[in-house]
């Protein structure tokens, strides 16, 4: 059985699920760094009597958005010929908005109009939404039956505005493994709000496997065949998990753990895989976050309360806000353009400026935290270094164009360089000036020409990695990108040139960005980190700070760092 099958199978077997987005703003006021919770608004049934032609057709489209039972709301619409022939494609196409202009040579009781729109994002089975931008057009037409105007034509799709699927869908985290298997990586789908039976529609989504953005990057060992078979005395029952081994088991545990925990379904969970609990170690066969705390997904990307500074080409250390020289090699170079601090492989990595005018260059250095640094190689320009989590492997931009991976051997501590494959992108892309890993090591997100990307990071061979289903995801901003940051694996941080709104908070799937508070920020804001509690930018004067767990849209100048425009690293 196919991964294509199995993801069918899943979601045929949880009938009234339809799975969709919130789409991207094209304007928004400035948003403060929390969720926020969409209600259902109530539903009229049905065409309203004697309902106007161009009314009647936008109550079509906002019936669109309800899945239920086949999408029997839109379906009621049509006329009875008609209704019989709709059969819509899976493809969930959602439009900005939808502008609508009447066709000429309309009659009495036939007429038809023109649908346009930018068409922002798709949604496919299973909920992953994909951003797009391209203006759509189509035709409805209308048809009066027994005196009440019906659609006798549409587009075999369904299509939705944006703002029907913000108030009418949610956002769901599915969870699967990074390929080390230590952390987990956020596969975001969008569900029907009203949707019945949320804990077995997620549960059969992670059997489903991932959606295909991020599959490339994951670990999948869910057998071929297998599947959520429904629940038996309150006991989730699994099936088709013939040699599943015990490692995968309790991989599979913390994965339908912490789906259900992060969608608000309480534990604790009891869960048979083939009929015999799932972790058959476990002498009570209920399980629950505590079982997992080690891959507890709410952990932002950094890993380290510490704070760290670039002032004037030398790397400092804030502590109860004094700046004093980082430890180790990297505390007394000079010249330091940028640097990255990896707590969890007690690495770092910098990059240095040689030479003055013309023949100036830049070189990577990389070492252990509190020890001298080794010299890599030297080039034109290099971006700020980024470390993939848990493995002594840093990751640089060359020249604007190729993406080295520097690893350093465990065993023999010889240095490794490999160009990562980003044929992707063509043969004539831009100049890419940033680039980060995400903390689980399987996204990256890179700014081109001003532009921000996503990309999932695949290993075609031991040692090899490139970058796939490469897509712009946050189109809304133009190309005003100047830096870039992971808040967590699902969420990035921008700042850009733009006065009006210098900080962005993006969804990687590209499903929703908002303008963050601007306060103070004087644009351009050149440098942007997070930690568990704490947003930091540059902005033309200064490093500042703001809470993200506070109500406050002021930011206050770094203590340590006051008094000159420094860079904030945040390891991780």
């Amino acid at each position: 059985m196919s991964k294509q099958t199995r993801s069918f199978l899943a979601l045929s077997l949880v009938s009234t699920m339809l799975t969709s987005c919130a789409s991207l703003p094209s304007t928004s006021e400035p948003q403060a760094l929390r969720s926020v919770t969409v209600s259902v608004p109530s539903e009229q049934s049905g065409p309203l009597p004697d309902r106007e032609p161009d009314l009647l057709v936008r109550d079509y489209f906002a019936a669109n958005a309800n899945p239920t039972q086949q999408n029997q709301q839109a379906r009621s619409y049509l006329t009875p010929k008609f209704a019989q022939q709709w059969a819509p494609q899976p493809e969930i196409i959602v439009l900005d908005r939808i502008d609508m202009s009447s066709i000429a040579d309309s009659s009495p009781d036939e007429i038809s109009y023109a649908i346009n729109g930018t068409w922002i994002g798709t949604v496919g089975e299973g909920g992953a939404y994909n951003p797009r931008k391209e203006e759509y057009s189509a035709k409805v037409s209308l048809k009066k039956i027994d005196g009440q105007w019906r659609i006798s034509q549409a587009p075999q799709q369904i299509i939705v505005e944006r703002t029907e699927l913000r108030n009418r869908y949610l956002p769901y985290d599915i969870y699967y493994f990074a390929p080390n298997g230590s952390s987990l990586v956020t596969d975001r789908r969008w569900m029907y709000a009203g949707i019945g039976a949320l804990d077995s529609a997620l549960i059969s989504l992670v059997t489903a496997g991932p959606s295909g953005v991020i599959a490339p990057g994951v670990l999948d060992e869910i057998p071929e065949g297998a599947s959520y078979a429904g629940t038996e005395d309150g006991i989730y029952q699994l099936v088709g998990f013939s040699g599943f081994t015990e490692d995968a088991r309790r991989r599979l545990a913390a994965q339908l753990v912490w789906t259900l925990a992060r969608a608000g379904i309480n534990g604790p969970y009891r869960f048979n895989i083939d009929g015999v609990p799932l972790l058959s170690d476990k002498g009570e066969p209920t399980l629950s976050i505590d079982d997992f705390p080690e891959y507890n997904p709410q952990t932002t990307s950094s890993t380290s309360a510490t704070l760290y500074g670039l002032v004037g080409g030398k790397v400092v250390k804030i502590s109860a806000g004094v700046a004093t020289p980082a430890p180790g090699g990297i505390g007394f170079e000079t010249g330091v353009e940028s640097v990255d601090i990896s707590t969890t492989a007690e690495a770092v990595a910098a990059v240095r400026s040689r030479g003055e005018g013309p023949e100036k260059t830049a070189v990577l250095y990389v070492g252990q935290l509190e020890e001298p640094l080794t010299e890599v190689f030297e080039a034109h320009t290099l971006s700020r270094p980024t470390f993939e989590i848990y493995a002594p492997a840093v990751w640089v931009v060359v020249n604007n164009k190729t993406i080295t991976r520097v690893a350093r051997s465990n065993a023999t501590d010889e240095i490794a360089q490999t160009e990562v494959d980003i044929s992707e992108l063509g043969e004539n892309y831009g100049d890419i000036t940033s680039f980060r890993l995400s903390s689980s090591g399987v996204r990256a997100g890179f700014i081109m020409d001003g532009r921000v990307y996503t990309a999932t990071v695949a290993r075609p061979a031991a040692g090899e990695r490139k970058l796939v289903n490469i897509k712009e995801t946050v189109p809304s901003i133009g190309a005003t990108a100047l830096s870039i940051e992971w808040g967590n694996d699902a969420t990035l941080l921008i700042g850009t040139s733009n006065a009006d709104t210098p900080v962005w908070r993006a969804e990687v799937d590209g499903s929703s960005a908002s303008p963050l508070a601007n306060g103070n920020i004087v644009a351009p804001v050149v440098s942007i980190a997070a930690s568990a509690s704490t947003l930091y930018v540059t902005d033309a004067r200064a490093a500042l700070q703001i809470s993200t767990t506070g109500q406050s849209t002021y930011w206050r100048e770094v203590q340590g760092l006051e008094g000159a425009r420094s860079l904030t690293i945040v390891p991780r």
